[in-house]
This record gives C-alpha cells, structure tokens and sequence, in this order.
C-alpha cells in the first residue's frame, strides 16, 4: 500500500500519457468520419470516467453531439448514458435520472441495455446511502434491487459483471457468506484493475458489515491499490480503508490516505466523496492535535525533571571534582605502571611473532622432510627392488651365454642375448615408476588437470597410468629439476624436454614461470 501510494504519480503520468495518446489519434481523424470521432471520444470518456469528471463529461457531450449529426438513436442513447454514468459519479443524481428518462428502451442498443438498467441501479443505491428519511432510503433500496435483477438477466453467463452482480445481489439479500464464496472465485481470474478494485471493495464491505475488520481492512487495501494503480479518483476504498486505520488509531497512515482521497475528490470534482472525506478528516486532524498536546505534555514533564536532573548532577559533579584533584597524583603513578606494562606487553607480543614465525618454518620444513622421507623411502624401494630384478636378469643371461660359449653353441648365445628386450625393460621400468608416484601423489592427475584450460586437459589411456607429459612434471615434483637429468631418465634429448615442458605451460591458465610453482603446491602427497 504504502508503494502504491509513492508511486501514485507516476501511475497518473501514464493515465496522462495514454489519454494524450488518444487525443493525437483524435485530432487525425478527418471531420467527415463522424463514427471514428464518435468511437474515439467514446474511448476518451472511458480513460477520463474514473480521473476527471468535467472531461468526462465534456467527452460524453462531444460523443452525444457526434451520433446526433449521425442521427442514430442507439448512438444518442450511448450518449446518454455516459452523461448519466458521470452525472452519478459526481453525486448530481435528479441530473442523471433525467438523462435516463430520455432514453427510449426500445432504441438502446442490447449491448448497452445492461449499463442502462446498471445506472439506474447504481443511481438508487447512491440515493438510498444519502438519503437522511427511513421511508425514503427504503424505497430506494427496492428499486435499486429491482434494477439491479434486471442487469443480472441481461448479463452474459459466467462473464465478470454477470458474476459480481450475482454475488452482490446475494450480499444486498443478506447471503453474505454465499457473496464471498463468489466473489473470491472471481480474484482468481485474470481481472483487470478496475474489476481487481470492484471486487475487494465489495469483499471489504462483507468482511465490515460481519464485523471481521482485519479481512476488510485487506481487502479495502487491495482494492485501494488497484484503484490508486488504475488512476481511479472516484475512489472509496482509501476512505473506508482510512475509516478503519482510525478506528485502530492508527493516525499517521490513516490522515495520509484521507489526504489522499480529499485531493483526489477535489481533483475529480465528486461532490459525495468531499462530503464522505469531510466527515473523517476532522476526526483525524482532532486525534492528531490531541496526540501533538498530549506530546507537548509530556515534553513539559520530561522538561521539568531534565533541570531537576541538571541541579543533582551540578552538585554530584562538584563532589567528584574534588575527588578527582585528590585522585590525579594516583592516576599519574597509575599511568606510568600501565605504559611499562604496555611496552613490555609489546615486547613480548614481538617476541611472540618471532616465535610463530619460527614454528611456521619448522612446521613447513617438517612437512617438506616428511615429503623427502616419503619419496625416498618409495624409490629406494622401488630402485633396490628394480635392482634386484635386474641383477637377477643379468646374472640369469650371463651364466647362460657363458654356459653357451662353453659349449661352443653360438647360435644358442645369440639367440639369448637377441631375448634381453631393451626397450620392454625399460616399459616396464617406466611402469613401475608410474605406479610408484601415483601411489605416492594420488591425486596427481585431477590436481594437474585443474591448472589446465578447458579443452587442454590430460586424457589417459585405459592401460596408462602416467604419459610422457606426466612424467616430466611427475620428475619436476619429485625434485629433478635439470632437463639434462630428466631427458637421461626417460631416454629423450634434452630439447624434446624442454619443448614438452613449453607445450604443456602454455595449454595452461597460468603463466609460465608460475606453472611448476602451483604445481608443487596443489599436489599432495599421501599421508
């Protein structure tokens, strides 16, 4: 509510925005299409009907004056109906029966029959309201019902206007419960506002009339939001919202709105909703004074005690004075021990530094002698274990060539020397050293693949654990830092390294001297 209230003139700038829209269309039509200007000034009283009243009349009179050069009665008839709608709407009521009774029935158009009885309804009902004689206000009341039904007969099925005057029928009838089972299937629909204001409205009504006053100020204030959204001036909602937030007391929000709908009364020109605002407003403003004395009052009491509370405090604060003269020779003393105390403290917080910083080395040089230790406690395994293959291998191979040249069997000789298969051993030499880091760096792989740019991630056979590229940074990790060791080990000139080395830096989101840094910092050995 109170955002719909903030943002009320800009909500009036588009009404404004719209009806010059209109006007433009307007003065483009040639003078001779006299049913264009007819229409066109008709669209014209719809936008005005619910801003301003004296446009839409002046409109009214303009669509009246074109269907009479039309000379078509239906159309004249349309023209007096608008003059009637406004005429109700401004509470000029004798006015609007007048334009009622200078319509032929038979001449109304059928989809303008249902206004017509509407107005006369709505017209009663208005009467009834204001009507200060019992006698009078019930006769009223009967006719609105009565043309009330008739608008119900001459409605389409289930259309919103056809349902809502069903619903309020049965409110005016004394269904109210029946009224607001109807009336709230109808908020599920997809309403415009002006249908979205009518239908809370009503329901706020109900929910008053069954004195259930949170439900009706809900609905007051959603109809009150509609209506302020819709440009509508014509508006009850604020007031009868504005009612009940008096009621509560709650005065502040409740003369915004009642200041609200006096400028929108004054603005639209409706004389019924002046009266309605003039009754409320004074109340308000009289609970608002009363509020401000009562405020003064209590700021009178707050004012006497105040100097009363000065006086003790002169006094009081001339005792502590002299206290505090006897006091200051301590305080100094005082002083001086707490600034030792505070240097001293600041030595010992260094001090403290100094060791935190230490205990950071060591914990960071323990983790590093804990990595060395792991790795060379797996590859000196992994060594002595492949030297004991090896030797097994070569003294197994030696012993048969001798046992062969002793024989003089040399083709047997070279055939075993032709079965020592270099390039497997050293297959599977690399495989063991594959194995052996993995278990060592587990997560090597996944931790090399997140420094990579997406695309450029490494992508494994199903039979490999490391591949050459893995190898060389796997090399890198474990301390081997020269190309020339790194090409010895894994058999590849030393600038096949190195251009191995600048291929996977650059697939790399980082830079390149910072590429072997991060890499030995996101890996993570085993514990």
């Amino acid at each position: 509510m109170q955002r719909a209230l903030d943002s009320s003139i800009i909500y009036d700038q588009n009404k404004r925005h719209s009806i010059n829209l209109l006007k433009t269309q307007l003065s483009k039509i040639n003078p001779q299409q006299l049913e264009e200007k007819f229409n066109m000034y008709n669209r014209l009283f719809d936008e005005y009907k619910v801003f301003k009243s004296d446009s839409a009349y002046f409109y009214s009179l303009k669509a009246k004056e074109t269907a009479s050069k039309l000379n078509d009665s239906s159309l004249i008839n349309k023209g007096y109906l608008n003059l009637a709608d406004i005429a109700i709407s401004v509470g000029m009521y004798k006015e609007a029966l007048d334009y009622l009774e200078n319509i032929n029935i038979e001449t109304v158009r059928a989809i303008d029959k249902p206004m017509y009885f509407g107005l006369y309804g709505r017209c009663y009902s208005d009467m009834a309201e204001y009507s200060g004689l019992l006698d009078f206000s019930q006769k009223y009341n009967e006719m609105a019902r009565f043309y009330r039904e008739k608008t119900l007969k001459l409605t389409e099925e289930g259309s919103f206007f056809n349902v809502f005057m069903a619903a309020f029928n049965e409110y005016r009838s004394g269904g109210e419960d029946s009224a607001i089972i109807t009336l709230k299937t109808l908020l599920k629909r997809d309403l415009g506002l002006g249908e979205l204001g009518l239908t809370n409205y009503v329901l706020g009504e109900i929910y008053q009339a069954k004195d259930k006053l949170d439900l009706a100020e809900y609905h007051y204030a959603q109809a009150a939001v509609a209506d302020i959204r819709n440009s509508t001036k014509e508006s009850l909602a604020i007031i009868k919202l504005s009612e009940l937030l008096f009621k509560r007391n709650e005065l502040e929000f409740a003369s915004r709105l009642i200041q609200k709908a006096f400028e929108d009364a004054q603005f639209y020109g409706a004389q019924q909703r002046k009266l309605q605002v003039g009754a409320i407003l004074p109340l308000i403003d009289e609970e608002i004074v009363k509020g401000v004395e009562s405020e003064k009052r209590r700021l009178y009491i707050q004012y006497i005690g105040a100097i009363a509370f000065l006086l003790i405090s002169i006094l009081f604060t001339s005792i502590i004075f002299f206290q505090y003269k006897k006091l200051q020779r301590t305080r100094f003393i005082v002083s001086k021990a707490h600034n030792d105390l505070k240097q001293t403290h600041e030595q010992l917080m260094m001090v403290n530094e100094e060791l935190k910083g230490r205990n950071d080395e060591i914990v960071m040089a323990n983790a590093r002698l804990f990595e060395s230790n792991k790795i060379k406690e797996e590859y000196l395994g992994l060594f002595f274990t492949e030297y004991d293959n090896i030797f097994e291998k070569f003294n197994s191979l030696t012993l048969e060539i001798k046992k062969n040249l002793s024989n003089e069997d040399y083709k047997k000789a070279i055939y075993n020397i032709s079965r020592y298969n270099l390039k497997k051993e050293k297959e599977k030499l690399l495989h063991n050293f594959d194995t052996a880091f993995i278990k060592l760096f587990p997560n090597f792989i996944n931790e090399f693949n997140n420094l990579m740019t997406e695309g450029n991630k490494v992508n494994l056979k199903s039979n490999q654990i490391l591949n050459k590229d893995l190898r060389i940074f796997a090399l890198l990790r474990l301390g081997v830092k020269h190309n020339e060791k790194i090409a010895q080990i894994l058999g590849y000139s030393v600038n096949s390294i190195y251009a191995y080395k600048s291929k996977i830096r650059n697939k790399s989101y980082l830079k390149n001297e910072l590429f072997d840094e991060q890499l030995n910092v996101n890996t993570t050995i085993e514990a």
